[in-house]
């Protein structure tokens, strides 16, 4: 059973900090060195300086990022800068936006939920994780005993209870709104009255919750909790939980949008034995000359392509051109909710890895936007591009649900909740 769990959140004072949209900032993952700069910049509030603090040369172990971070933290705090709510709440967050020039809302409940191991079917993963980065997270979060940044989960509202009672929430007064420099816009409910309360965990009591984005960061709090339950061992311990933003499967702001593949530094033999790899599985149509075929009108071929079968575009850089690849009827897919049906699997599976072996992580980047795949390969730094479609969310649930993983770099959730909206301190109970 899911244990979702209202809490009381650390969020900035208005009063201290005017302008919110000069507070948040992206999670740590997607902050570039130049782009940490520009956050540094926006306000001495920025949470920056709390998710991904700016590296010294004269760090040492007793005094860097992480030491500045619980500096950073324990003055906001001081200061009024930061205030803990008296009453725990759950955090109705309404995130509306633009995508491809169509305005979307997305709603997501922020809660602390409790940590359960993978083998508990209750929280599953879709992707593995590397050490670096926990390790990281985990330097973070025992310098400071706080949840910066969320993990993103998603999860089944059939009969539309949830949608039905956040309606209801959000009839009534914001606790805050605000824009920010991307034009997003932002509006916060604190859910603390008693029924609505015992409604919500009720409801999601019985959900299974599938990890969106952050499993670097929920494991990490796996490891933190078992470090800290040695210590202070008591179930409503807030280590046990983690702060969580749960979104339902359905919701119609719920954008996912696939990895594409790109691949350089192949030398002539294996750039060769690539494309025979390729050819000896997939069908190929040319679609003519990328200067004629925008990557816009390449996604929307394989839209419509993949109705029927299983396709992937690919652009070549030895003679920018673009074709369609698509697989014969079922070549691998033994069931329909197998991982076997995820083109981004066959790709992997089937011609990266054979043709690449270990190396495959030298040769291969990934890239959410089509555009700047296409530009890398005209300026020469990459031989070869790959497109994928989408993951389709029944069958992300399907393939997940049967405890199988994605390959890396299969989904990127957009756009990202900010940083800063919420933080949860690990110390005492929930």
């Amino acid at each position: 059973m899911a244990d979702v769990q209202p809490f009381r959140g650390l969020l900035f004072n208005p009063q201290v900090v005017a302008d919110l949209s000069n507070a948040v900032c992206p999670p740590y993952d997607v902050i570039s060195p130049d782009f940490q700069r520009e956050l540094y910049n926006r306000s001495p509030f920025n949470a920056v300086r709390l998710e991904e603090g700016e590296d010294h040369p004269s760090d040492t172990s007793s005094n860097n990022r992480y030491m500045r971070a619980a500096d950073t933290l324990r003055q906001w705090t001081i200061e009024g800068a930061l205030i803990r709510d008296k009453v725990p709440a759950y955090y109705l967050i309404r995130h509306s936006f633009h995508y491809q020039g169509k305005p979307l809302t997305r709603l997501g409940l922020m809660a602390a939920v409790r940590l359960e191991e993978y083998n508990h079917g209750v929280v599953l993963p879709h992707e593995y994780t590397q050490r670096a980065a926990k390790q990281d997270r985990l330097a973070l979060m025992d310098a400071c005993h706080t949840n910066f940044s969320h993990i993103m989960l998603l999860y089944r509202d059939s009969d539309s209870q949830m949608l039905s009672l956040f309606r209801q929430i959000m009839a009534n007064d914001s606790a805050f709104s605000f824009s920010d420099a991307e034009g997003d816009s932002y509006a916060m409910w604190r859910i603390t009255d008693a029924l609505n309360v015992k409604l919500i965990r009720e409801a999601m009591s019985t959900s299974v919750l599938y990890i969106a984005d952050g499993h670097h960061r929920y494991e990490t709090s796996l490891a933190y909790r078992d470090n800290q339950v040695k210590e202070v061992g008591t179930e409503d311990s807030a280590c046990n939980f983690v702060m969580s933003y749960l979104v339902e499967f359905d919701d119609p702001g719920l954008v996912v949008l696939p990895y594409h593949r790109l691949v350089r530094g192949l030398d002539t033999e294996t750039l060769t034995r690539l494309y025979q790899n390729i050819d000896h599985l997939f069908a190929s149509e040319p679609l003519g000359e990328v200067s004629q075929v925008t990557p816009d009108k390449l996604l929307a071929k394989m839209e419509m392509q993949a109705e029927n079968a299983q396709v992937l575009g690919i652009v070549r850089g030895d003679n920018n051109t673009a074709s369609l690849l698509t697989l014969p009827p079922k070549a691998y897919t033994e069931e329909q909710e197998s991982l076997t049906s995820f083109e981004a699997w066959v790709l992997e599976e089937k011609i990266l890895r054979p043709t690449l072996g270990d190396s495959l992580d030298q040769h291969v980047s990934w890239t959410h936007d089509a555009h700047e795949a296409i530009e890398n390969l005209k300026n020469g730094q990459y031989q070869v591009a790959f497109f994928l479609r989408p993951l389709n969310m029944n069958l992300f649930q399907q393939i997940v649900g049967r405890g199988e993983r994605l390959p890396r770099k299969s989904t990127f959730f957009y756009p990202k909740l900010p940083t800063g909206l919420t933080i949860n301190l690990l110390d005492g109970r929930i």
